[in-house]
């Protein structure tokens, strides 16, 4: 069972609707402060198409609001998109062993960078540092591993600490006896 797209879209209309009905009723209220003196059947008069305007819109909010209870909540899957097949438990267990395990290297970079970056700041900064561009070559029997700069100084300054802690450990890349290098590739402009 999903969420129904349809109740979503059934909700957006009524609050269409609500919005329009307040718009009207807003309308009438200025035209009675606006003819205190009248009487309340020569304001009616006067004013009977705000009011067929904003019982329509009444009306209206009441048949959204029937709607809207009508729809069902949650539908199965396979009556909003046939072709989707939910995903047997063996793969299931597979892709959160790989969400576990990519957050636990992420948090244990992110600890590598604490004492000169806060951890929520070292999350975002390790997120940009991973869509960045770089190279991979083979140099001197190591992986040399250069990334672009990131988008601020002091950001890629932290990247540049990271790198070096990284480079220390003396990590041979999986299956291989090279010994991984990072660094960061130099910007014109900065130190």
């Amino acid at each position: 069972m999903v969420p129904n797209p349809a109740k979503k879209t059934a909700q957006a209309d009524l609050r269409k609707a609500r919005l329009a009905l307040s718009q009207a009723e807003a309308a009438i209220g200025i035209a009675l402060e606006e003819s205190k003196r009248t009487s309340l059947v020569k304001f009616k008069t006067q004013n009977a198409e705000l009011t067929a305007i904003t019982e329509k819109a009444r009306s209206e909010v009441d048949r959204l609001g029937q709607e809207v209870h009508d729809i069902p909540t949650r539908v199965p899957l396979n009556s909003i998109r046939p072709e989707a097949v939910l995903m047997d438990e063996e793969r299931k267990l597979v892709t959160h062993a790989i969400r576990m395990s990519t957050y636990k290297a992420e948090s244990a970079l992110a600890r590598m960078i604490a004492p000169i970056c806060p951890m929520d700041e070292a999350r975002a900064l390790l997120r940009e540092a991973f869509n960045c561009a770089g190279d991979l070559q083979i140099v001197d029997g190591a992986l040399t591993i250069r990334i672009d700069p990131l988008s601020a100084p002091r950001r890629t300054s932290v990247l540049v600490s990271l790198c070096e802690q990284l480079t220390s450990s003396k990590t041979c890349y999986p299956k291989t006896n090279l010994v991984m290098r990072f660094s960061v590739k130099d910007r014109p402009g900065i130190s």
